[in-house]
């Protein structure tokens, strides 16, 4: 069984700048099973100055993914909702981020998620979580994939 979890950032209740969405979702209409979670993203097409490696945050409850730092950071400024990297694309005013599902590897969850409502981020690569990708990439769909492991 494969669920597929439509989240198009122009539906969920953000700041408006697309960086923070909280979407809904009633997760019980999903079993309460193991899943392997992949997902897809592309963004509207923008002006994107920015070069640095876009990386996207959900909470789905992935407990085990996990991000390493340095010795002198201090490992509570990394959120552990991490999902994966987008990747840029385009040139001049033609630029959006994206990722394909083969892009990441796919991330394991123990059971449904729990939280009905949950957050979207966007952010750089970089040394703490608060460094939103600026400027905004814009309106974007995100495609969670759920697949069913069977035992």
């Amino acid at each position: 069984m494969i669920y597929n979890v439509v989240l198009q950032s122009s539906l969920g209740n953000g700041a408006g700048g697309t960086i923070g969405e909280t979407f809904f979702y009633d997760w019980s209409q999903m079993e309460d099973c193991k899943y392997k979670v992949s997902f897809s993203f592309i963004s509207a097409i923008a002006t994107l100055t920015n070069g640095a490696v876009g990386t996207i945050f959900v909470d789905l409850g992935q407990s085990q993914n996990k991000l390493a730092t340095g010795q002198a950071i201090a490992p509570t400024v990394f959120k552990g909702t991490f999902l994966g990297c987008l990747l840029y694309s385009g040139t001049g005013a033609n630029n959006y981020l994206y990722a394909d599902i083969s892009t990441n590897p796919a991330t394991f969850l123990r059971g449904r998620p729990r939280n009905n409502n949950f957050f979207v981020e966007i952010h750089q690569n970089s040394a703490t979580t608060t460094d939103n990708y600026a400027p905004a990439p814009g309106q974007y769909t995100l495609i969670l994939n759920f697949e069913k492991i069977e035992e």
